[in-house]
């Protein structure tokens, strides 16, 4: 496979997780301002702060590769989302994020058995 292609799909699966987590990170910050709950609040900001690391990571990379970073909420689909989840319980806020980290976790798993099989001893 060419390097173009892998790079290309490098890039779109880091910049997919770079949005999961920006996505996570807002969202996160408006459930804790509205959380009345201090124990649930206290746990909202520990998962806004590791979404921001994550997305942090995933911006480090993607510069580094000089690639442009995607801005946040840009489409109808997130905001749409973005809306639902602050306005649903909590439980299913959760699942879903977990939902989506495995969504991407899948798609590297996928890139690396594509690294792997057209690049057999180089891995």
């Amino acid at each position: 496979m060419n390097k173009n292609i892998k790079r290309s799909l490098l890039c779109f699966g880091l910049q997919r997780s770079y949005r999961h987590q920006r996505f996570a990170f807002h969202l996160y910050q408006a459930l804790a301002e509205r959380e009345i709950s201090a124990d649930k609040q206290e746990l909202l900001l520990i998962l806004s702060r590791n979404a921001e690391k994550s997305a942090a990571t995933h911006a480090i990379r993607l510069l580094r590769l000089d690639v442009k970073l995607p801005q946040d909420l840009d489409n109808w689909s997130d905001r749409l989302w973005y809306w639902l989840l602050l306005h649903t319980k909590l439980q299913w806020v959760m699942a879903w994020m977990e939902w989506q980290q495995h969504q991407d976790a899948k798609l590297y798993l996928r890139l690396w058995r594509l690294h792997s099989i057209t690049n057999p001893f180089n891995c």
